[in-house]
């Protein structure tokens, strides 16, 4: 029976070790805190759970919209601190326990404590149990698969201990009544949805002359006057030089010479990959920066040994290490067997989510990114406004962008912006994973009514300008020719 072992029990390491466990490898899994990493316990579904509160609040404000009345004033509702700190630990507890049973299920080893590599097929780990005293054990395998997940970037400007990361603006100790975040990318617009809802004046303070850095231009226009609606004050093209602390207060030096003083400053200004510390430069293992260097197999340049999730940098978010683990498993496992590795990544057909209101998700190429690698792409644009069930949902603002190659139809990339754009944006996910044309997607019946209709329609008004306009035979829906 081969042996794995996995550090990090985060998306991608877990992932990794419950599948080469389903396969028969015997695995060890370590992880010197929780299993389930940044993700589960600090990061996406913490965040989440909070913003669901925040969206609940948001309803109850436009609750009149929706022929409701004898409602308590939204304006007077206030967030019970202690019981959505209770909620979020819940759902976090939750899905805990959840990964301890299936790797108990699956018959995974789970050793708590510091790993290291001392030889490519030698993990050492130090823990004290609490006891004060250090122990340190012993684990050989046959391969390793590196989990080591990510950190939050800190600014040597933004170090001080008054300043906040998200781990302490997931703490909810305090609702501030003035909150200055400094970066615009997925966690900073995400806090500033919520802490706005929950009545802070929030400042977004971003380096770039634009929000979510990659993202589609118009996903972001439209994403940024929405924040404003919202309240949330933007400041683009700029940075935070210093920060001081005067009195109860955060005073913030600007890079164009205005300063905002506020409650709380905030970083969040991204993660870098969490690589030093495990030994990995004494092995030799190659890096790019912190990131480590993989193949396409995700095999780093020592044999035996592979990296997956934010350890390897690149889009580092949880499904697609989920999605590397799974592969590194597979490869491991086919060269302990003596047979090549086979499994890779579409990393073109991941997609991105923003839980901001309203939401915003992506796959694939964008029109300008099509056009820069070498496509002549034509879009397919939908509005929500012309759907029966967001008009019905008051959910009205937003759209849905399909991208196409002009001369083959193929389906490259889908912009969505717009409520539930996060689930629907799987779907044009798989498109792009079974390399559909324009014409493979409308033969698709969506439900009605539903708004995944929204990508049928832009497919429809995609089809009208490819090169064959004839390919699918299909009759233009009403909401697709408007």
């Amino acid at each position: 029976m081969p042996k794995i072992s996995v550090i990090g029990g985060g998306p991608g390491g877990y992932a990794a070790a419950f599948e080469a466990a389903a396969h028969g490898a015997e695995v060890t899994l370590f992880e010197q805190r929780r299993l389930g990493g940044t993700c589960l316990n600090v990061g996406c579904i913490p965040t989440k759970t909070i913003l669901r509160s925040a969206h609940a609040l948001r309803d109850l404000a436009h609750a009149g919209d929706f022929a409701l009345t004898g409602l308590p004033d939204a304006a007077i509702v206030r967030v019970d601190l202690d019981a959505l700190r209770e909620r979020k630990e819940s759902v976090v507890d939750e899905l805990v326990g959840q990964l301890e049973q299936e790797a108990k299920r699956l018959r995974v080893t789970v050793v708590e404590g510091q790993a290291r590599l001392v030889s490519p097929n030698t993990v050492a780990v130090t823990d004290d149990k609490g006891s004060g005293t250090l122990s340190s054990h012993i684990y050989e395998s046959d391969a390793v698969i590196i989990a080591t997940g990510s950190e939050p970037t800190v600014l040597p400007a933004l170090s001080a201990p008054f300043v906040w990361t998200s781990d302490d603006a997931l703490a909810l100790t305090e609702i501030p009544y003035e909150i200055i975040i400094v970066g615009g990318g997925v966690i900073g617009v995400e806090f500033a949805c919520a802490y706005a809802a929950f009545g802070s004046t929030v400042h977004i303070v971003e380096l770039m002359p634009a929000l979510l850095p990659g993202f589609d231009a118009r996903v972001v226009r439209m994403l940024a006057a929405a924040l404003q609606q919202q309240g949330v004050q933007l400041h683009l093209g700029t940075s935070v030089e210093a920060a001081r602390q005067e009195g109860s207060r955060v005073v913030a030096a600007l890079s164009d010479g205005s300063e905002l003083a506020a409650d709380v400053l905030m970083t969040a200004v991204g993660r870098a990959p969490r690589t030093a510390g495990f030994g990995f430069e004494e092995l030799g293992l190659d890096y790019d920066r912190r990131a480590l260097k993989v193949d396409e197999h995700l095999q780093t340049n020592v044999p035996g040994i592979y990296a997956v999730g934010d350890a390897i940098g690149g889009m580092m978010l949880a499904h697609t290490a989920e999605a590397e683990g799974r592969a590194a498993a597979r490869n491991a496992l086919a060269q302990l067997a003596g047979k090549a590795p086979t499994a890779t990544i579409n990393y073109r057909a991941i997609p991105a989510c923003v839980y901001t209101f309203p939401e915003v998700a992506a796959v694939g190429l964008h029109s300008a990114a099509a056009k820069e690698a070498g496509y002549t792409p034509v879009s397919g644009l939908v509005k929500y406004a012309g759907n029966g069930k967001a008009l019905a949902e008051g959910a009205s603002e937003g759209y849905v962008e399909l991208i196409a190659d002009k001369q083959t139809g193929e389906i490259l990339g889908c912009q969505i912006l717009g409520a539930h754009a996060v689930e629907l944006i799987a779907i044009a996910a798989e498109a792009i994973t079974q390399q559909m044309t324009v014409a493979d997607f409308q033969r698709t019946v969506f439900a009605h009514p539903t708004v995944s209709e929204l990508l049928h329609g832009a497919a429809e008004l995609a089809a009208t300008k490819l090169d064959d306009k004839m390919e699918s035979g299909t009759i233009l829906s009403g909401a697709a020719q408007q």
